[in-house]
């Protein structure tokens, strides 16, 4: 796992702690990520969720972002579905012990994945939010040897889940959890495998012509799997084959071409549901290394190889590689 950490604690914890958490990109297989053995490509993203956990007598979780807030309770857990799922998941692996046994004030600050205006970066903050709060309420509870161990990266997924209803494939949080570049493969326990290529792409973000609802994005996916389940199966398949093209390329100049029939791919299956994957590179950006990122066109990328310098241009954010996915900082 690529996260910092100094070693497990036994015994519930009176001491204050700090952790924080990167956000995520999918490079390659939208969609195919939802499906049993299908394969992505996932970037940790130098943006983190940082949490601060103080002694209390209770527990008590607040969250602040621009433009909202949120203040849970075990009294009142409808406050977030994502903290209460949070909650539930870590008590039910330690074997029914209540939320009310915890004595921790934790504080939740997001903005880091928020642009001026208030929209969102589009970089998985509610993954974050589900790591972060699983780690800090195992360690709340005497158990960071659950973080250490990997075990918190499948209690995370099963949160974030839970919350969104039984939808995501968890590509998003075991990318935060475990940091760095890694292969995906998606199913009902999902994995997650680092991947160290021998160049060393950078990501230059720019942003889409409008937002774009992954929940929507995925409905209609999924409908259109079930009028045509036979072109379904055979985009997994061209899908999984131009990732594992892409994730073997010996140089740069290689995965160029690999990169660029990953985003034909993309725009050929966004026409068929109806959410448009076309996006448009800004000037100074190479179009062949370009892409929508994730569901839609709503945020696209350029992949940099490590010899090209990214350009200065308005609208554009470089997003650094995060080597490291949980960094507690006591």
């Amino acid at each position: 796992m690529g996260s910092r950490a100094s070693s497990p604690r036994h015994g519930t914890t009176d001491n204050r702690m700090r952790l924080s958490v990167p956000g995520n990109l999918l490079i390659l297989g939208e969609y195919a990520v939802l499906e049993e053995g299908g394969l992505g490509l996932a970037m940790a993203v130098e943006r983190r969720v940082r949490l601060a956990s103080l002694p209390a007598r209770g527990l008590r979780v607040e969250g602040s972002w621009p433009g909202g807030s949120l203040a849970w309770t075990p009294g009142q857990p409808e406050t977030s579905l994502l903290v209460s799922a949070a909650v539930s998941t870590v008590e039910q692996w330690l074997g029914g012990t209540g939320a009310r046994a915890w004595r921790a004030h934790m504080t939740i600050d997001s903005a880091d994945f928020f642009l001026p205006g208030g929209r969102k970066t589009g970089l998985g903050s509610s993954a974050a939010v589900a790591v972060a709060l699983t780690c800090a309420l195992l360690d709340a509870a005497g158990r960071r040897d659950a973080v250490q161990d990997g075990t918190a990266g499948g209690l995370a997924v099963k949160a974030h889940r839970l919350a969104q209803r039984g939808a995501g494939s968890g590509y998003d949080v075991l990318c935060s959890f475990h940091g760095g570049l890694g292969l995906f493969r998606g199913g009902s326990v999902p994995a997650w495998e680092p991947c160290r290529p021998p160049w060393h792409p950078s990501v230059q973000l720019f942003t889409g012509p409008a937002a774009v609802s992954t929940a929507e994005a995925v409905h209609r996916y999924a409908e259109w799997k079930g009028r045509l389940p036979g072109a379904a199966r055979a985009y997994l398949a061209e899908s999984n084959r131009a990732v594992l093209s892409f994730v073997g390329a010996p140089r740069a100049g290689d995965a160029c071409q690999r990169f660029a029939d990953c985003a034909r791919l993309g725009i050929s299956l966004g026409e068929s549901i109806g959410v448009p994957a076309g996006i448009i590179a800004p000037a100074g950006l190479d179009a062949r290394w370009c892409k929508a990122a994730g569901a839609g066109n709503e945020l696209g990328m350029c992949l940099l190889p490590d010899d090209v310098h990214p350009p200065e241009a308005p609208g554009m954010t470089l997003a650094p590689l995060a080597s490291h996915g949980v960094i507690w900082e006591e």
